[in-house]
């Protein structure tokens, strides 16, 4: 058996109206001169409009922006801008300190990983003079190379820096096109 879908219910034409000119329930119940509470109810389908407030109604209408995208942002001053300023400081430097993070554990893996490599060859071929105590080297060494991987130099590590680093690099873009708006004077 097909399905029917309904659909969606169009916005009432005071949330239109609310949503086109940026106002709250509260704010066009002040503007028609009845409750908030009023407004909810209309907009929910169980009351209707005063008559009295289609004037207003019609006045706010006149207003309401054209179809189609919104309008662009508006240039913002220089004042206006320097968060965006400090803000993009700041990312620059997180994204040096965890560059910096990430290169000293990769090193650290790189490290460790070529000695966990090159370990198992050197067991098997201990020298027969003082085999105890190099044992004991290779095997203390291995233990260390072993931390490396779970600090620092862990792989689960690198990728979470890496993530943290692309998110720090997307915001940077962000920020640089916002930074190379024309500045309004004024």
């Amino acid at each position: 058996m097909p399905r029917y879908s309904t659909p969606a219910p169009a916005p009432h034409y005071l949330a239109v109206i609310r949503a086109g000119l940026g106002l709250t329930q509260a704010q066009l119940a002040g503007a028609l001169g009845v409750s908030r509470h009023l407004v909810t109810k209309i907009e929910a389908g169980q009351r209707v409009l005063p008559a009295a407030a289609g004037i207003i109604l019609a006045w706010l209408t006149q207003a309401l922006p054209p179809p189609g995208p919104p309008a662009p942002l508006p240039a913002l001053s220089a004042e206006q801008a320097t968060p965006l300023h400090t803000r993009a400081a700041a990312v620059a430097h997180e994204t040096q300190q965890l560059l910096r993070r990430l290169e000293r554990g990769q090193a650290r893996a790189r490290r460790a990983l070529s000695w966990l490599r090159a370990a198992p060859a050197l067991l098997a071929t201990l020298p027969p003079a003082e085999a105890e105590r190099h044992q004991c080297w290779v095997e203390a060494t291995t233990a260390e190379a072993e931390q490396a991987l779970e600090g620092e130099g862990s792989p689960v590590l690198h990728r979470l820096l890496e993530a943290r680093l692309a998110g720090l690099r997307a915001e940077a873009a962000v920020l640089a096109g916002y930074l190379k708006e024309p500045i309004a004077s004024g």
